[in-house]
């Protein structure tokens, strides 16, 4: 493998690493059953008419966070529940005072993960930030149709968290797969005023290796799905860890990053706001498709920024690496 190779596949890593975390989480609190049954959608929050973008939160502050290093905050924010045009349940929560900024994770996390890492503490002072999770993952819907991941989905999951949250017009940042989708969003959309795209590439989505493995992942999950969905699927034929994979919900979580596979190309040009494009300058995956972009960028809506030192992981992680040069972005295009 080239050095190149090598670190796609750490990256790569990273996010089957969330999938598997987020699953085997699941799996601890769940009684694994011979149902031929998938993992349900998770129930719709209590309905509740959500704040208008801009207006002081209906609750406490963010969720205490996982690391000490967050600080801790008096109340879990409540899960505010979209209804997508589709029908798919999709869970966010909003904090702050400003305008509306949606924050979109990336593969394995979900809307917590914001909280986790710093951003929401930082952020709920300048902003009404709006994290929903992604349709598969945390508290949202889990389809087990494929079709039900495709692109124009994704879209209108966000559409419909920023439709409920009366946030008519937003800013959007996203990270990883939460990227991948925003990136769209900022070519396609009137609604969004300005990105913060960080770690996504331009171009297609995938290639290399993390196509060939998130290929291999929707291959070996797909078929199964197809079995549970035609009333043909046997459990108990399944080995130990692949049933445990599969009442753990990564089948999902297969079915949402395998559907990146029939997304289309993005060239830079065919961005219509103003977008911030966060590298890690040790990401040296994204730093290769950098090389290949950043002649294209003269004349667009995007200006690229590499964060030192920083890898792929770091730059969500590190919460303070990309804040500090996010955050300006946004104010200027205030």
């Amino acid at each position: 493998m080239t050095r190149v190779d090598v670190a796609i596949a750490r990256r790569l890593m990273t996010s089957l690493c969330c999938v598997t975390a987020f699953a085997l989480s699941a799996c601890a609190t769940t009684k694994p059953t011979a149902s031929a049954q998938p993992p349900t959608t998770p129930s719709a929050a209590a309905t509740q008419k959500p704040a208008p973008a801009g207006a002081p939160p209906a609750a406490g502050a963010a969720a205490p966070a996982a690391a000490a290093a967050v600080p801790a905050v008096a109340k879990p924010l409540p899960r505010l529940t979209a209804t997508s045009k589709d029908g798919t349940k999709i869970a966010y929560e909003m904090d702050g005072t400003g305008p509306a900024l949606v924050l979109v994770h990336g593969g394995g996390q979900t809307r917590k993960s914001w909280t986790e890492s710093g951003y929401l503490e930082k952020l709920r002072t300048q902003f009404t930030v709006i994290a929903l999770d992604a349709r598969g993952f945390g508290d949202s819907g889990r389809p087990t149709v494929p079709d039900a991941y495709a692109l124009d989905r994704l879209l209108e999951d966000i559409l419909a968290v920023a439709d409920a949250a009366k946030a008519p017009r937003f800013y959007l940042w996203g990270f990883g797969h939460g990227a991948t989708v925003g990136r769209y969003l900022a070519a396609r959309s009137d609604r969004v005023i300005a990105a913060v795209l960080v770690g996504a590439p331009f171009g297609a989505p995938l290639d290399g290796v993390v196509k060939d493995a998130i290929t291999g992942m929707r291959a070996k999950w797909l078929p199964f799905v197809q079995q549970q969905m035609a009333g043909t699927l046997k459990l108990d034929a399944l080995s130990s860890s692949d049933r445990t994979a599969w009442d753990a919900g990564v089948p999902v979580s297969a079915l949402a990053l395998g559907a990146m596979l029939d997304f289309p190309a993005l060239e830079p040009a065919e961005i219509k706001v103003p977008t911030l494009w966060l590298i890690g300058a040790n990401d040296v995956s994204a730093m290769e498709n950098v090389k290949a972009y950043e002649p294209k960028l003269a004349g667009t809506k995007v200006t690229l920024k590499t964060l030192n030192g920083a890898t792929y992981s770091d730059s969500f992680g590190k919460s303070e690496l990309s804040l500090t040069d996010a955050a300006a972005f946004l104010k200027a295009q205030q």
